[in-house]
């Protein structure tokens, strides 16, 4: 039995309510903004704004998905939702021959194609050049709850932003800019998204926490560094020491991560077909969570 488990409001939640009416066996939904943990049945939440019930998961040891805005493909029309198990993002890394093993390669070569507009083979992941600005996408203040810092999980974006700073500038002088997340209508407007940012401001390096700006500033040539858990995790650099020469990784681990990460989003007709549960729990079976805890030195 898995249980889809919605926000108590008027509004019936699209995603969860198509996984509950698809061909799937043994489907529950109900509205809850909280979960009986003597039922150890998996749950199926979309949104972050659920990290306290999903919290009652992880503290209880029941497994659960999750649902939000997907990995690329998303502008200017969001039409493509990661779906997790047991994490916000998968932290896993499948390689070629892994996903040819497990699933039908040739699919996903299409899936791939239809996401970034070109084939797979074709696709050649830009390469990084030497820029002038340190970029940092701060965690949103629904995040930051999860966080611990010196002992305590009371941390403020603005504490976050300082300290993330006064760490970069111990090894760099280039100049930094912070980047606070602006609604979705604002960020995919031509000048104001991260592309159009990434280029204007000559960014050298793009320094995240979770955010899916660290996989897209990849994707387009810029080395990220990622300081929580981040499905660029696999590809990025982990430590500010490393902020003047980051890590970047090659072109055949871009290429294929991109893959996996393309059969790890959904449109909506594949969650109400039962496709996304099914092709997760091929991928990501034995996904467990990841606790991380940010320190200050």
């Amino acid at each position: 039995m898995v249980t889809c488990v919605d926000r108590v409001r008027k509004k019936t939640d699209k995603f969860l309510n198509s996984i509950y009416k698809s061909d799937l066996k043994n489907i529950k939904y109900l509205k809850s903004d909280t979960i009986d943990v003597s039922d150890k049945s998996p749950r199926v939440f979309r949104g972050i704004t659920r990290i306290a019930t999903i919290k009652q998961c992880l503290d209880n040891n029941i497994d659960f998905y999750y649902i939000d805005t997907g990995y690329m493909g998303c502008y200017p029309k969001k039409i493509w939702h990661r779906f997790t198990k047991n994490n916000f993002q998968t932290l896993d890394h499948l390689n070629y021959k892994q996903l040819d093993f497990l699933t039908d390669i040739s699919i996903l070569k299409n899936r791939f194609a239809k996401i970034m507009k070109v084939s797979y083979d074709s696709y050649k992941p830009k390469r990084p050049v030497n820029g002038e600005s340190i970029l940092i996408i701060p965690p949103s203040a629904k995040v930051l709850k999860c966080l611990t810092v010196n002992g305590h999980t009371d941390f403020t974006q603005e504490e976050y932003i300082d300290f993330v700073t006064k760490e970069i500038r111990k090894y760099t002088d280039k100049k930094i800019i912070v980047r606070q997340k602006p609604n979705r209508d604002e960020r995919t407007k031509h000048g104001q998204n991260l592309k159009d940012q990434l280029k204007k401001d000559k960014v050298h390096c793009l320094v995240a926490f979770n955010s899916i700006a660290a996989f897209e500033a990849i994707q387009d040539g810029y080395p990220a560094i990622t300081l929580g858990p981040n499905a660029a995790s696999f590809l990025s650099e982990k430590e500010l020491k490393n902020v003047d020469k980051p890590y970047f990784a090659d072109d055949d681990k871009i290429r294929e991560h991109s893959l996996y990460l393309s059969a790890c989003q959904f449109q909506m007709e594949e969650f109400r077909n039962g496709y996304a549960v099914k092709q997760i729990e091929q991928l990501q079976h034995d996904q467990t969570y990841n606790y991380f805890k940010f320190k200050c030195q």
